[in-house]
């Protein structure tokens, strides 16, 4: 098979999200923190966020990759200007429909890709933002400095980010095939070939090889999450990749925590237990476990 192109790839990734748009708002809700059959991630990341920028009046606030709308409309209840955009039609357009349910103009979300300036450069006018979102986007798109420029381009001097990632040190507390890859392809992906032999051969006698089961189809036969690009990042790379953008790296908030492995979740470990601890431990997105123990950060930086 030749190699997939760059277009293949966003489409791929588009199609996965057209078919979690009308159920995506679920995952913010408080009431679902603990039936929903998946860890309420996206909960706790927004929140996270609603602190930080609780403190701050009158802020003017892009959402790039706003998915169905929730994060902006709660960021507009603290008094913020927001406008979003994402690369999803159905996304977009429940994006729409719920501002104008909430008194909000629709105008304010137009359809748009992080990696082209040009096709949202129409949201910032005469005004530059104050702050910047972008959530569930970076694992997708092709080329990460070119989006974080293009974020930068639409702050002001001082203004503030906020980014997620897929935490790639997670991979070394998950004792699964995602550990196996990472060793072998990332850490130890330029040492002899007899040495990566036998580190195979032992990875695969102590990690549990077929979990996570893999999720290679969705609704309607769209791909699923593991059929599309949905890179993971190194925390330590961030100093320096924020820098090149135009950045000044402040903190990483981390969330998403898991109080054991993750394949003991339901599975040796109440699920109930599971949650309520991992829930205490998303209240401190500081604790620099989350460096290992998160499978997802967010980078706050400063435009300079």
């Amino acid at each position: 098979m030749g190699q997939t192109t760059t277009n293949e790839a966003s489409d791929k990734v588009r199609d996965h999200y057209s078919v979690s748009a009308k159920t995506y708002t679920d995952r913010y809700q408080i009431n679902n923190l603990r039936s929903s059959p998946t860890y309420p991630a996206e909960y706790f990341r927004l929140q996270n966020l609603l602190a930080s920028l609780s403190n701050q009046q009158a802020l003017h606030v892009i959402d790039a990759g706003c998915g169905e709308g929730t994060p902006l409309l709660e960021i507009s209840k603290l008094g913020h200007t927001v406008r979003g955009f994402d690369f999803t039609d159905e996304m977009v357009s429940i994006a729409k429909r719920r501002f104008s349910e909430n008194g909000l103009d629709p105008a304010w979300i137009i359809e748009a890709n992080v990696e082209d300036f040009s096709s949202f450069s129409s949201l910032i006018g005469d005004e530059v933002f104050d702050a910047a979102v972008c959530f569930g986007v970076m694992p997708h798109v092709n080329n990460e400095a070119l989006s974080l420029v293009n974020l930068r381009r639409s702050l002001r001097d001082g203004g503030r980010i906020y980014v997620e990632f897929r935490n790639q040190l997670f991979n070394l507390f998950t004792f699964n095939r995602y550990t196996y890859s990472y060793i072998l392809d990332t850490l130890l992906a330029d040492v002899p070939e007899e040495i990566r032999n036998k580190t195979r051969e032992a990875l695969e006698g102590r990690l549990e090889m077929d979990l996570p089961p893999l999720r290679l189809s969705a609704e309607a036969g769209k791909p699923g999450y593991d059929a599309i690009q949905a890179r993971m990042h190194n925390p330590f790379d961030m100093q320096r990749l924020f820098k090149e953008a135009g950045f000044a790296f402040d903190q990483i908030h981390w969330y998403h925590f898991h109080p054991t492995f993750p394949m003991l979740d339901g599975n040796g470990v109440d699920r109930t237990m599971f949650r309520d601890t991992a829930f205490e431990m998303e209240k401190d997105p500081s604790d620099p476990r989350g460096g290992v123990l998160c499978s997802a950060y967010v980078v706050e930086a400063t435009a300079v």
